[in-house]
């Protein structure tokens, strides 16, 4: 079943949320070389600016996810936008590594309610049976950004400065807001609800996060996203260094990556809808670690090109998202689900350096810029992976089915005036 004009309409303005968020924490590494030389910053302290946006974005979920349900998603995710685009101002006005660490954590704190919340809309309005096609065009704002929005702020970059770049991101996201804004309507589905009486804001998230139900969902969010960042953050040094691939065919691999896995999301999306999250979920991890296998230890004696694996690698591992994402969308109750949201936003946050981090510890460089343990690395992401498809079977038995979950978003649309969709 296909999503109705109303539903497609509201997943695509989700989606172009999504887009300046990403852009927002995406467009930092490639602009590194350009501002650790104008600014005079040594390029190993690169990391500590994205871990301040990670931390930060973080701190920024949890601490939303206290109160965030109690309001009207519209003004609250215009007020995330907003932090966002302040944040990228600021770091287009940075003058030192301290000054743009500050605009990347003032970023970060408003980047994690803003995916959360986006989703949340997501949800709210569109039914299960349809949500993994909406959740797949939300979520391929990823591609969007690496397809067009990474290679165009380079370009920028190159004919200006990376502070035209911010600017840049910055400007994007006022349009969008305003965009987004206008069309979409108040979105107050969710209050209706809200229980009566909510207490203490901290001891309910505790009972929220103690759930059987959310324990699975933040351990399907980590074998989703840890081995991803294993190994994808390593992989330009790996073929350029490793595999003698091409420093100018960078750009056209990534591209075609992004290209892929936009259409894999969406498919995926389709296809989680039509058979579930836990086949989807199956193969696409068997598909991940194949090509994981194939790219970064099986070498010796498969001889594909990295132009075929590492964008079919990229799809599998954006399609895992999807389906993760669609089945996590559907265990909170409406009242509750941006909140739960930005604690599994906040999680994912965590588990992504947790990922990096370790795939640190274990890699070494040898004297020509090569890569030492990458073998080590890729095994150590393929076992992180491999317990996606029971925790995804353990979670759906969990959730509500297709029937009653549409049954119940629009009793809770009726209950608010509001109709659904």
């Amino acid at each position: 079943m296909k999503l109705t004009s109303t539903e497609w309409r509201l997943s695509a303005l989700m989606t172009t949320v999504q887009l300046v968020g990403v852009l927002s924490f995406m467009i930092v590494m490639p602009l590194g070389p350009d501002f650790t030389r104008d600014l005079g910053i040594p390029p190993a302290q690169v990391g500590w600016i994205m871990a301040g946006y990670t931390i930060a974005s973080a701190f920024g979920g949890i601490s939303s996810a206290l109160f965030i349900d109690r309001f009207d998603r519209r003004p609250a995710l215009a007020m995330a936008l907003t932090g966002l685009i302040l944040g990228n101002i600021a770091a287009a006005m940075a003058w030192n590594l301290e000054s743009l660490i500050a605009a990347r954590i003032f970023s970060g704190l408003f980047g994690g309610p803003a995916a959360a919340l986006s989703v949340s809309v997501v949800a709210d309005n569109v039914p299960i049976e349809r949500r993994g096609q909406a959740m797949g065009m939300v979520t391929s704002a990823i591609s969007i950004g690496a397809v067009f929005g990474i290679p165009l702020g380079l370009e920028i970059a190159h004919l200006t400065s990376w502070r035209v770049t911010f600017l840049a991101v910055a400007g994007l996201g006022v349009a969008l807001m305003i965009f987004s804004m206008t069309m979409l309507p108040s979105q107050r589905l969710h209050l209706a609800d809200m229980p009566a009486d909510r207490g203490n804001p901290l001891m309910r998230l505790m009972r929220i996060a103690a759930r059987r139900s959310t324990l699975l969902a933040l351990a399907l969010a980590a074998v989703a996203i840890i081995p991803g960042f294993m190994v994808m953050t390593n992989l330009p040094v790996f073929l350029q260094f490793n595999l003698d691939f091409p420093r100018e065919d960078l750009g056209l691999l990534y591209m075609v990556g992004g290209v892929v896995s936009f259409f894999g999301m969406r498919w995926t999306g389709q296809l989680v809808d039509r058979f579930g999250s836990t086949p989807v979920t199956l193969a696409t991890t068997a598909g991940m670690a194949a090509t994981i296998w194939l790219i970064f230890v099986g070498r010796d004696w498969v001889a594909l090109p990295a132009l075929l694996l590492v964008p079919c690698s990229m799809m599998f591992n954006t399609a895992r998202i999807v389906a993760q994402s669609t089945a996590v969308s559907k265990v909170p109750d409406p009242g509750e689900r941006a909140g739960f949201m930005a604690l599994v936003q906040a999680c994912t946050q965590v588990f992504s350096s947790i990922g990096a981090m370790g795939a640190a510890t274990v890699l070494d460089s040898a004297p020509d810029g090569s890569l030492l343990h990458v073998q080590t690395v890729a095994i150590l992401a393929i076992l992180v992976s491999v317990p996606a498809p029971y925790l995804m079977w353990r979670l759906e038995r969990m959730v509500p089915r297709h029937a009653a979950s549409s049954h119940r978003v629009k009793a809770v649309a009726a209950r608010a005036n509001t109709p659904p969709g």
